[in-house]
């Protein structure tokens, strides 16, 4: 059972306050929208909770199976999506995800890597530079790439940018498998339509 735990964060960017005394606790099959002002610190929030970016204060805990994740290990338990994320141009859409799992040691590498083509349909694309991709089927290679791993906790930060309604379908669908096989799913958005599908709602101008 995944479990995630925000102890009091607060994070600062020189005299610019993003938020403090931010606590909430998410369990198997929960889904939060966290909401705000572009520049509010929605980002900042999800590359802490990633794992890649140590609050000014406070804590994040990851837990699975019972067992809280290291440190070390965070990053490696969670699929992020998000605008800043890159891909190498040269290579084609299997060569990046061939790259990620093996940089990340994931077993079963090109069975997983199909799969994960499959559920962001890209099947017949993965073989084509991605340089030569849409900003909607880059954003798919990114979903695939945060899928490889089967993550416990799920990060989507403008979980529907660059997708058209299909792209928009296709990221409800991933949301509802994650939450079906008990992993979780914090979504960064300032659209409501979005932010109303989830179970709870955080807003980051009320930690200030």
């Amino acid at each position: 059972m995944p479990l995630l735990t925000a102890d009091q964060l607060g994070h600062r960017y020189g005299s610019l306050l993003l938020f403090r005394r931010l606590s909430f606790t998410l369990e198997e099959r929960e889904s939060l929208a966290v909401t705000g002002a572009n520049g509010a610190g929605k980002s900042t929030l999800l590359r802490i909770l990633a794992g890649v970016l140590t609050p000014k204060a406070g804590n994040v805990t990851l837990t699975v199976d019972g067992k809280n994740v290291s440190s070390e290990r965070h990053p490696q338990r969670v699929g992020l999506v998000a605008p800043y994320l890159g891909l190498y141009d040269s290579l084609t859409a299997r060569e990046n995800l061939s790259f990620l799992t093996a940089a990340r040691r994931l077993p079963n590498g090109p069975a997983r890597i199909d799969e994960a083509l499959a559920e962001v349909g890209l099947s017949d694309r993965a073989d084509d530079p991605v340089a030569a991709f849409s900003s909607g089927m880059l954003q798919r290679v990114k979903y695939a790439a945060a899928l490889l791993a089967e993550p416990p906790l799920l990060l989507l930060d403008e979980p529907s940018a660059n997708l058209d309604q299909a792209g928009r379908d296709m990221v409800e669908r991933i949301i509802a498998a994650q939450r079906k096989r008990n992993g979780l799913v914090v979504v960064a958005t300032n659209r409501s339509d979005e932010a109303d599908r989830h179970d709870r709602t955080l807003r980051i101008e009320d930690h200030r």
